[in-house]
């Protein structure tokens, strides 16, 4: 109910567009906020587009008071801008102490350069050589200030360079989305190791009948359905075992949606095998 409650406070503050809490998503948001609470608590999720890993994930970061930061790609968007982008994280992270997820989805990867920036900032806890210049006297000064917050005295730049390595690590989670691969994910797992050995995975699957029907009922508690003295015809077949013993018209409309996704989602693969 804890959950439930949060989770609509989020939607209607956050987002445009309902959310049903089912027991799927429950566990989902239960791992995700598990891994959280870690320091270098990092995330790999893999599913189908819609499946819900960013707006989770958001939920989460929202529910634990983080900031969310997600690249936003554009025409112009180079390794460049992502390097500017990362330093800004890690200086919020690092200087500032502010919790931040960093969502990374594979669509917007549009350079190898950012997938090696990130491999490196998950397996060392920082990117060598991304302040450089006038940009590391810069963070050196900011790291000064941020470890005076601490009350802490701390001399000399590898020292200071040191704790903002910390400091990221105990504040920055990386949260990678991704499509399921063809391929598999050895391919991934060689160029990107860090990917898989930093990351807990989390796979999200087609989500079950059951789930599907939950939301379905939920969506529809608003619509007047109801139809006294209603019986459902004689090939009437439910589709799960939710359905009440006595199908009242609201219950039949929700098992017909039902049957429209299971159709859309069998045409789609059906579809992709040709392909």
């Amino acid at each position: 109910e804890h959950v439930q409650a949060r989770l609509r406070v989020f939607y209607e503050e956050e987002l445009d567009m309902q959310l049903v809490l089912f027991d799927a998503v429950l566990d989902h948001v239960l791992r995700i906020d598990r891994v959280f609470r870690q320091n270098q608590g990092h995330m790999l999720f893999i599913g189908m587009p819609g499946a819900g890993k960013t707006t989770l994930t958001r939920f989460v970061a929202w529910m634990n008071g983080m900031s969310v930061f997600q690249v936003k790609v554009h025409k112009n968007y180079d390794a460049k801008a992502f390097d500017e982008d990362l330093k800004s994280v890690l200086r919020r992270a690092g200087t500032e102490g502010e919790k931040i997820v960093f969502i990374m989805d594979e669509g917007n990867v549009v350079d190898t350069a950012f997938l090696e920036r990130m491999n490196t900032l998950l397996a060392n806890g920082e990117v060598p050589g991304l302040f450089e210049g006038d940009e590391y006297a810069s963070l050196m000064n900011q790291c000064k200030e941020g470890a005076q917050r601490q009350n802490l005295v701390l001399e000399g730049n590898d020292e200071l360079y040191r704790w903002f390595s910390l400091q990221v690590m105990n504040n920055l989670h990386v949260v990678f989305t991704m499509n399921p691969s063809e391929g598999g994910l050895h391919e991934r797992a060689s160029t990107s190791p860090a990917l898989f050995n930093r990351c807990v995975l989390n796979w999200f699957g087609d989500w079950t009948d059951s789930a599907v029907y939950e939301v379905g009922r939920e969506l529809t508690l608003m619509m007047d359905l109801e139809k006294p003295g209603y019986f459902p015809p004689s090939d009437f077949t439910p589709l799960v075992d939710m359905l009440p013993s006595t199908v009242d018209h609201r219950s039949a409309v929700v098992n017909a949606c039902l049957y429209v996704h299971q159709s859309s989602r069998a045409a789609a693969k059906r579809v992709l095998k040709r392909e």
